[in-house]
């Protein structure tokens, strides 16, 4: 029988039907297969279990009471009572970081940050201090960032009265021990040494370099040079200079009562007396207008091309970041954002791409685009998260990426309230920024607002193709194509120079 194959589809042959089938019944047959098919195909398909449950609402959130006051000198505090367990903790941020570096003296923070505990007080050594704190099974930490110092201790509460005096110690008159001082350099200039190791870290200082410039506190590379030439003289009037009871938030936490401790603090950091003249503001560092750039790092060691692209994004306060919050997530936050399905599900150019925008508390934070890809496919990976940021900012969102987007953000905001340090911290920082305490409510509720539109707006405003700097550290002679197809491209000089010989060796 023409047209009838020599054996028959497995659907036809478990029928019963055979090429001695007359050939009419074999039509009507294989008409009512068709139609049924067709009307399988326009019917609504069955919803799969998952999609049937019911997720219950969240149970409401319940903030502990904030108890707000100052001394007399100016320190403020935020007091929260939290008597689950019988802990104590309390924490200071001094306003200053690496804002507060002197003209010539980079690197004095990190070396500050290391050096301030473990360097002792006036009268007790840094391992005497441990000795006391490791016998009642209590901590103290301090650390530094762009705009901040940050001094922590922890305890049980029966010990409050033995370390709230060493923790006062430490914001007014630490020792800054030589000794200890050395050894914080040593451990920066073996940082110094492998800064190179990892590729993403090396795409992430050079990317920062080109956004904020290579001399701002956000983005300055340390030398050996620099670290030699911090003396102790430094950090001393460092601290004298930054550390004041009027520049800096203090919090407390745990098992206490807010009327006892606040008398405990007064004792403890009442006598700390700011110097004369109101304090420094230590007013952000500059951003520069963004320029597009393509940077190429060379690094055979290893087998993948690292690319990271982007430019100066956004405050926290910008009126524009809840849509770019919404929008960021949609472009490349996660593994249903549109470059991660791009570069990894749709073409298997990755493991892993995206990108975000981070904002900061009082600077334009950044918008980064990233993925590790294989030298051979590096151009290619480039061009499509390339051709994802171009296409966010030609027409809307889809409703459903824009509803994943929001529900990703409100779901996770009750996690915000899900431990008592997470909710005074973020009321601490919110304090020494000058944001209203309940900045976050306002943003999760201009978040719940943002529409199609206002990502469509936001897109086109803040996102610049034009003005990316892009940097890969890689091989380039296993590129796809060469990167200057994406611009003139610039070589990164990974070169860590030496240290500079003392006078007279």
């Amino acid at each position: 029988m023409a047209g009838i194959p020599e054996r028959l589809p497995p659907s036809i042959a478990k029928s019963g039907l055979s090429r001695t089938t007359p050939l009419r019944t074999f039509a009507v047959f294989a008409a009512a297969l068709v139609l049924g098919a067709a009307a399988a195909l326009a019917a609504e398909p069955a919803p799969r279990p998952f999609e049937t449950i019911q997720y219950p609402p969240l149970h409401p959130i319940h903030e502990p009471p904030v108890v707000r006051r100052s001394l007399p000198n100016g320190l403020k505090l935020i007091l929260v009572e939290d008597h689950e367990l019988p802990i104590v903790t309390v924490r200071a941020l001094v306003r200053g970081g690496r804002l507060a570096e002197p003209p010539g003296k980079a690197g004095l923070t990190e070396l500050l940050g290391e050096s301030l505990r473990a360097g002792g007080l006036q009268n007790k050594t840094g391992d005497q201090v441990d000795e006391i704190l490791e016998r009642i099974g209590a901590s103290i930490e301090a650390g530094a960032s762009d705009a901040s110092v940050t001094v922590t201790a922890k305890m049980l509460a029966e010990n409050a009265d033995q370390v709230l005096p060493l923790f006062a110690g430490y914001l007014q008159s630490p020792a800054f021990a030589q000794e200890k001082l050395d050894l914080a350099k040593t451990h920066q200039r073996s940082a110094i040494s492998r800064r190179n190791d990892e590729p993403m870290a090396i795409a992430r200082r050079e990317f920062l370099k080109r956004v904020y410039g290579p001399r701002s506190p956000y983005a300055r590379q340390i030398e050996y040079a620099d670290v030699d030439g911090i003396t102790r003289d430094d950090l001393l009037a460092y601290h004298g200079r930054v550390f004041r009871p009027d520049a800096t938030v203090l919090a407390v936490w745990g098992d206490f009562n807010a009327g006892e401790m606040r008398a405990r603090l007064a004792k403890a950091l009442g006598g700390w007396k700011a110097p004369a003249g109101a304090p420094s503001a230590w007013a952000p560092a500059p951003v520069p207008t963004p320029v597009a750039s393509v940077n190429y790092a060379e690094k055979r060691d290893v087998e993948q091309t690292t690319v990271l692209m982007g430019h100066a994004g956004l405050r926290l306060d910008d009126p524009d970041y809840p849509a770019v919050n919404v929008l960021s997530e949609i472009l490349g936050g996660g593994m249903s954002s549109r470059i991660f399905a791009q570069v990894r599900t749709i073409k298997g150019l990755a493991y892993g791409a995206g990108g975000y925008m981070v904002p900061a508390y009082d600077h334009p934070g950044a918008f980064s685009f990233y993925t590790a890809t294989k030298p051979g496919s590096t151009a290619e990976a480039v061009r499509t998260m390339l051709d994802e940021i171009e296409r966010i900012r030609k027409e809307p969102v889809t409703d459903e990426e824009l509803r994943k987007a929001k529900e990703g953000y409100l779901n996770g905001y009750a996690f915000e309230f899900d431990s008592t340090e997470k909710i005074v911290s973020r009321l601490q920082v919110y304090e020494l920024y000058g944001y209203p305490p309940d900045f976050n409510v306002r943003l999760r509720n201009a978040i719940e607002k943002v529409t199609k539109e206002d990502v469509l707006r936001a897109a086109r405003r803040h996102l610049r193709p034009g003005q990316l700097a892009l940097v890969a550290v890689g091989d380039a002679s296993r590129f796809d194509k060469p990167l200057s197809a994406f611009g003139a491209v610039e070589a990164v000089d990974l070169t860590i120079p030496e240290p500079t010989a003392p006078a007279g060796k």
